[in-house]
């Protein structure tokens, strides 16, 4: 896709996006018979991370594998999850953002290279309009759309073999469309929930493709505060040029809920 066809695509999608968010609190005023609800939920997500990334111009791309249940904790320098809510009726928004500095020093076979360092930095930020499709005691389905902004830093050192050292850092941001579900049960007459999400996006604007999915099992200890515990897949296959990031992150997700 041409450069000036990219920008117009995410020019008329950030223009969209405005809109509905603009709209959202004029709808939902026509409901009188509903407040303003908001939801905080900062929360960990202790993910591993393989797929992967461009080197040089002409050599094959590095494969990076951090896996989750082996030594994630050694690699994450850095985490900050937050998502943020707000609801009248049955309109609302919500925002995600995610921060992850994720770093791996590893040996890999091969004739080019012997050993690599990767340092992988990430802002995914996600603003999305809902629409409250079903509703019933105990239960919900939302269905979103919205924008999914990513700010990749990948820094890779290369070591030994005939190519010598190499320090590479590929820095690129980009805008995803994203459409998708949320949703929440509660389980019997008891205190306990699932929820989660279901989203993709990409669809050659920003990424070649995305998907997202969450699943949660969370305790609501009173009327305003809850815990959860559950596991998130995110997936992104983009490349711009000589930039490549075909990476997924997986790994546990333990948070905390406030609901005012």
């Amino acid at each position: 896709m041409g450069n000036s066809a990219y920008g117009y695509w995410l020019r008329s999608l950030a223009v969209l996006c405005s809109i509905f968010f603009l709209l959202v609190p004029a709808l939902a005023s026509a409901d009188s018979s509903d407040s303003w609800q908001f939801q905080l939920t900062p929360y960990a997500w202790l993910a591993g991370q393989s797929g992967s990334v461009a080197t040089l111009p002409g050599l094959p791309p590095v494969d990076i594998d951090i896996n989750f249940y082996d030594d994630v904790l050694g690699n994450i320098n850095g985490a900050l999850m937050l998502v943020g809510e707000a609801r009248k009726g049955r309109l609302g928004a919500v925002v995600d953002t995610v921060y992850t500095d994720i770093q791996l020093d590893n040996a890999t076979p091969g004739q080019i290279f012997s050993t690599i360092s990767s340092r992988t930095t990430s802002w995914i930020v996600s603003g999305s309009g809902f629409y409250r499709l079903v509703e019933k005691a105990g239960a919900f389905i939302d269905g979103l759309v919205g924008l999914r902004y990513w700010s990749v830093d990948s820094e890779l050192a290369l070591t030994g073999g005939p190519a010598g050292y190499y320090d590479i850092d590929n820095r690129e941001s980009w805008l995803d469309p994203i459409v998708g579900f949320k949703g929440l049960t509660r389980l019997g007459e008891s205190r306990f929930y699932v929820n989660g999400f279901a989203l993709i996006g990409g669809f050659g604007v920003g990424s070649d493709f995305m998907w997202d999915v969450n699943a949660n099992l969370g305790y609501q200890w009173t009327e305003t505060f809850s815990t959860l515990i559950g596991y998130r897949y995110l997936d992104v296959d983009y490349e711009d040029d000589q930039f490549l990031y075909d990476v997924s992150q997986d790994g546990i997700i333990l948070g905390l809920s406030w609901r005012f």
